[in-house]
């Protein structure tokens, strides 16, 4: 089953807050998301993972993590 994370879950994981990641999104720098009960952001933690793998992001980021990216 394949499992889905919230935006305040990619805030809190990439230590960045809300409007950084919504002009990420904007500006095609981040995968769209998608909408859960036609309000709630969501994505998929396999898009979220991959992205994160092509990113150059510190070491220290990566590793306090409470998702395995």
């Amino acid at each position: 089953m394949e499992k889905y994370i919230t935006l305040n879950d990619v805030t809190e994981s990439l230590k960045i807050d809300k409007s950084t990641l919504l002009g990420w999104i904007k500006k095609g720098k981040f995968p769209k998301p998608t909408t859960h009960n036609d309000h709630v952001l969501i994505w998929s933690l396999l898009v979220i993972e991959d992205w994160v793998q092509q990113q150059k992001f510190p070491q220290e980021i990566m590793n306090d993590q409470d998702y395995d990216f």
